[in-house]
């Protein structure tokens, strides 16, 4: 996510396909990851937007308003991960590899990383973020991990590069058609659909017409090669998205925009900005193109989140001469204004968004979890880490609800009767008639469930709120700061 708001998102992101290090970083990703972004840090600072708006200067003062989480001195990162490929998104698996200006080292950032700097393999380690680790490989590279073992990362490490890419084939080649792009994220998506239940799903919008249009749109839709996103800044933000099939996507054109805004909620990608995009249809492809917001970024962007290095760090003399008792009103203030801007945005996007909410209540608590730590006040953690839970508790209530109202509708459905007969009652004649046996209608358990998935809501985010207000009391009395 990075500068700006998206100086950090739209910013951060590109690809480089010229940078000094010993090793092609995409030489230490393994087979099994199915998305990548590469992300050019240095490249968007030179761009004529990031000069005007002085992004390299905000890069210090990052995440007040939840901006850069890379420090200064960060020329690219490359993030490939194993993604469950089902409306959650998640990824199973992580692999972030960060390219450093040759001055940026782990003994600069040693201060503001959790733990001592350790020798691992004869390689420089040390804890990072809220419980990752990362790790110097020694050939211009540093290897990280926001959220996994010690384990994972030594036994990546000891792999060691393969010496050439391991990548599928349409990653590799939507990386190197980047262009002049800053940004580019891809998803391999091969293999992934079933056409049959690809057609069952389409067959419940109204939208679609007929069956036949269904079948004809599943064979498209199951042939999906993959998506790729490259978004480019230089005057302003502009983007394209490119979905390709193994087939002509024409009989998708009379639905595009419905696909369009149903694929985009499904992913938890959807924004304004995205679903105002033009969207044509060319042989086997759908494109857009378009503008990007930096709220909008921030939520297409968060499939793959980049990881945090802790704060951003400006010089090392500044550092060292810091004690952790000066650093913590500072420390904890600045965490604060994070959970503010997050909890702000993630509610934005609720009111917006009406569907998948279960996708942001699960990043966003990702998110506070992965807030810089060090030098915080206990109580201030605390409340991060209630918050954090409260959020995967709402997603995981909203994700029930669905299911419950899905078997819901199956008993309904079987106990549904598709013709009665009714004698002559009173000036109507003897006739047939549908009607549910004693079952409750599918409108209705819908309207049920988003009942009690909003209870749930409202419930939490009071508390919520009743906390923020009173941790934000209690660490102004005890800074003299105003939180």
């Amino acid at each position: 996510m990075w500068f700006k708001t998206w100086v950090g998102l739209l910013g951060c992101v590109g690809i480089v396909t010229n940078f000094s290090a010993a090793a092609d970083p995409l030489d230490w990703l393994p087979a099994d990851v199915n998305a990548v972004a590469k992300i050019n840090v240095g490249d968007v600072y030179k761009s004529s937007l990031a000069k005007k708006e002085g992004w390299l200067k905000q890069a210090t003062e990052s995440f007040i308003q939840q901006e850069s989480l890379v420090p200064p001195g960060t020329k690219q990162i490359i993030v490939g991960s194993e993604l469950d490929l089902s409306d959650t998104l998640t990824a199973i698996k992580k692999y972030s590899i960060i390219v450093p200006e040759e001055t940026l080292t782990l003994d600069k950032l040693s201060m503001w990383l959790p733990g001592e700097i350790e020798d691992v393999a004869g390689k420089k380690m040390a804890q990072f973020g809220a419980d990752g680790y990362v790790v110097d490989t020694g050939d211009g590279l540093w290897l990280a991990t926001t959220s996994a073992s010690r384990q994972f990362i030594t036994r990546w490490l000891k792999q060691g590069p393969s010496g050439k890419q391991k990548l599928s084939p349409y990653l590799t080649s939507a990386l190197q058609g980047a262009g002049e792009s800053q940004f580019v994220l891809a998803i391999d998506l091969q293999e992934n659909f079933s056409e049959s239940e690809v057609a069952e799903t389409l067959k419940s919008y109204s939208w679609i017409g007929s069956e036949s249009a269904a079948k004809n749109v599943a064979q498209v839709l199951a042939s999906a090669k993959g998506i790729t996103i490259r978004l480019t800044v230089d005057t302003g933000r502009t983007g394209t998205a490119t979905v390709d099939f193994d087939r002509d996507a024409a009989p998708l054109k009379p639905f595009l925009d419905e696909l369009i805004a149903e694929i985009l909620s499904r992913v938890g990608a959807s924004s304004d900005d995205v679903q105002g995009w033009k969207w044509t249809v060319a042989g086997k492809q759908v494109k857009g193109t378009g503008t990007f917001s930096p709220g909008s970024a921030r939520q297409v962007i968060s499939l793959l989140e980049p990881p945090s290095i802790t704060h951003a760090i400006s010089a090392s003399t500044q550092v060292t001469s810091t004690t952790a008792e000066d650093l913590q009103p500072k420390s904890s203030l600045k965490y604060c204004n994070s959970i503010r801007v997050l909890l702000d945005d993630l509610r934005a996007t609720l009111n917006k968004e009406k569907h998948n909410h279960a996708v942001y209540f699960e990043r966003y608590g990702r998110k506070i979890d992965d807030l810089p730590k060090l030098n915080v006040d206990p109580a201030l953690l605390d409340f991060g880490a209630r918050v954090s839970s409260s959020l995967r508790y709402q997603g995981q209530s909203d994700r029930m609800q669905k299911i419950n109202a899905g078997t819901r509708k199956e008993q309904t459905y079987s106990s549904y009767a598709s013709r009665a007969y009714y004698g002559n009652v009173g000036p109507y004649n003897s006739g047939w008639n549908s009607y549910y046996s004693g079952a409750t209608s599918p409108g209705v358990i819908d309207a049920e469930a988003n009942q009690a998935a909003k209870s749930v809501r409202f419930s939490e985010w009071k508390q919520i709120e009743d906390g923020l207000v009173a941790v934000r009391r209690a660490m102004t009395e005890k800074y003299h700061l105003e939180f």
